[in-house]
């Protein structure tokens, strides 16, 4: 069960994978557009290498007014083995973001695998992101439950809650990709499966037209634990 507890991780890089090429307004700091591929890697709080990821567009589709956005993504580890690989949607309208947090994690398969044969039931809200920030901006919270059950027995129940998202600040950053202007965005991600609780504060910047640069992790007394850069944009 261990790998559930990366699933706000995943949400947050694939969050802001979303381009100035539509009409649904959804321009800014998404990346809605097909043909570019977003290259990272993840570091731990020493500097050495833990893996990458890949992210690109495969499908836009609009419908009614609403961008229905696909996302690949591809995760590998420090040795470029494939980790795990899958589709992500969510949505667009007017510049909002919207992401089914159940949707994420099932499409990231994110220790499904070890509940095959059994019941699982999932009640989640969706987490949300505008089209526009300001500094001292605070959004809105997300939250999912998921029970896991055999023979009607509740086996685990697994509470996530994204809370206290506030926009900080806009700043420079310099990555492998380039330095980019961005706003600074934080969170604090908690998790709760009974006897296992954890609470991870995030940080990311987002820049216009690309997404998400740079995101870092910090465990529960301010000890940075990670961090993700983006180090190609691949056209």
């Amino acid at each position: 069960m261990k790998k559930l507890l990366f699933l706000p991780l995943a949400l947050t890089a694939m969050a802001f994978t979303v381009s100035n090429e539509n009409p649904n307004g959804c321009e800014g700091y998404w990346l809605v557009e097909k043909g570019i591929t977003l290259e990272y890697k993840d570091y731990n709080s020493k500097d050495k290498l833990q893996g990458s990821q890949l992210s690109s567009i495969t499908e836009l589709a609009d419908v009614d007014g609403i961008l229905n956005v696909t996302l690949h993504s591809i995760t590998k580890d420090d040795k470029e083995k494939v980790t795990s690989e899958g589709d992500f949607k969510f949505t667009c309208k007017n510049g909002e973001i919207t992401i089914d947090m159940k949707a994420a994690m099932e499409s990231q398969g994110q220790g499904m695998e070890e509940m095959e044969g059994m019941e699982v039931s999932i009640d989640q809200s969706n987490l949300v992101y505008p089209s526009k920030f300001e500094v001292g901006q605070t959004l809105p919270d997300g939250t999912m439950t998921m029970k896991v059950s055999s023979g009607g027995m509740v086996m685990m129940t697994m509470v996530t809650k994204i809370t206290d998202r506030k926009v900080e600040a806009f700043e420079s950053v310099t990555t492998p990709a380039g330095t980019f202007e961005c706003v600074k965005m934080s969170q604090i991600t908690h998790v709760d499966m009974g006897m296992m609780k954890s609470s991870t504060k995030s940080i990311d910047w987002f820049t216009l037209g690309v997404g998400s640069v740079r995101h870092e992790s910090y465990d529960k007394n301010g000890a940075l634990e990670g961090y993700r850069v983006l180090t190609q944009v691949i056209k």
